[in-house]
């Protein structure tokens, strides 16, 4: 399984640690008592009352005081009991199964992204073991245009079970050698497109154990409002869903629904058309989402190795991260019925691939899904952008 090691992206983490440093809060301010539904005045800045928060929204033609309740990240409590279903060390194949592959040339010798030089050159190989478990073993690819470390994905057909590791070889159980098996490689620069969909898993949540060195539940089954965006119809705020996801991860807000909805159209959204990247930054950090002002929203690397070190991270915790999904693509039990844009929250990941806050509800993706269909992911750093009352 994955590794953990010094990652190349420590740099944009040390930039994000100093933002995390300078988030500025706004100075207290006196604040009259305000109530859910009262009438206020347009621009009105919002306000916090115990534990909750209100803000100024247009509803009916009218501007009226809306409130979302303002947690602290430890009062959010789990759904669900995790339970442990995986080792908390890597498995090791029996040094007796290795079947000393002939790997020479099986590295491509040009391309962007990693590779092998034929399609038979990966020479994957599987090996009968105890316990109906399988070995697998392939050769090398390499990546004369790429940069950073190699990860290597496999998937098989049978659930879309998957391994993900730096080495040649991983064990796989409840597969058979009669399955189909695909694999490929991905660094910084990415994967190269599959010439066939990802294989569909059935998007429910690897339970794992927090002390396994290559899983992290995240904040375990913590449940998301769907803020109207839900699968596979429904308005086309996901970019503003996500926001209030990650808000929910990382701060412990629970931005309300008709805020978060009212902010979205005032950004220029529609139910049948979303927003572009730049437009949802834009708004972020000029008048606030859900209680919060953008301070930065940092790049990061998609490839499988950035995006468990980003999740391990205690300066990060979660990222919002892009997909690209095309018409008939398979996404966490989801085939899409039309090709799409969709912003997620990864706030953990399993063996299997990242746990995804979207419609609601956390799902499952595979690594092969995550490597075919990740377009961007940022690290996020925010500061307050409500007017806190005196006591």
């Amino acid at each position: 399984m994955m590794e953990h090691k010094a990652f190349r992206y420590l740099f944009w983490l040390t930039t994000f640690a100093i933002l995390l440093q300078v988030a500025v809060i706004e100075p207290a301010t006196a604040a009259a008592k305000v109530k859910s539904g009262q009438v206020c005045k347009k621009g009105s800045k919002s306000i916090v009352q115990k534990n909750l928060i209100f803000k100024c929204v247009n509803r009916n033609q009218g501007w009226y005081w809306s409130s979302s309740t303002l947690n602290k990240g430890s009062a959010v409590t789990p759904s669900d009991t995790l339970q442990v279903n995986v080792p908390a060390t890597p498995l090791l194949l029996p040094v007796g199964s290795d079947p000393q592959l002939q790997c020479a040339g099986s590295g491509e010798a040009s391309g962007n992204h990693p590779g092998w030089s034929t399609k038979a050159a990966t020479n994957l190989t599987l090996v009968s073991l105890a316990n109906s478990d399988i070995g697998l073993y392939w050769c090398p690819a390499t990546s004369p245009n790429g940069q950073g470390t190699i990860s290597y994905t496999v998937t098989s057909s049978s659930n879309a079970i998957t391994c993900e590791t730096l080495l040649t070889s991983c064990e796989m159980k409840g597969v058979s050698v009669q399955d189909g098996f695909q694999v490929m490689a991905t660094d910084e620069t990415g994967s190269y497109p599959a010439t066939t969909f990802a294989i569909q898993n059935n998007g429910s949540p690897y339970l794992c154990a927090t002390s396994a060195n290559f899983c992290n539940p995240g904040p375990g089954g913590l449940k998301f409002p769907s803020y109207g965006n839900v699968a596979p119809i429904g308005i086309g705020d996901c970019t503003f869903a996500a926001v209030a996801n990650w808000e929910e991860v990382v701060l412990g807000t629970i931005p309300d629904t008709v805020l978060i909805q009212s902010e979205f159209a005032d950004a220029g959204g529609t139910p049948s058309v979303g927003l572009t990247n730049s437009q949802v930054f834009n708004y972020w950090q000029t008048k606030g989402i859900g209680g919060t002002l953008l301070n930065a929203a940092l790049p990061f690397y998609t490839d499988p190795i950035h995006v468990m070190a980003a999740i391990d991270d205690s300066n990060v915790k979660a990222v919002i991260a892009s997909l690209s999904l095309p018409r008939g693509q398979n996404f966490a039990g989801v085939t899409m019925q039309d090709t799409s844009y969709h912003w997620v929250v990864v706030d953990g990941y399993t063996p299997q691939g990242p746990l995804v806050a979207t419609w609601g509800k956390t799902l499952q993706m595979t690594w092969q899904q995550w490597n075919l269909e990740a377009v961007s992911m940022w690290g996020i750093s925010t500061r307050l952008e409500i007017a806190l009352p005196t006591q």
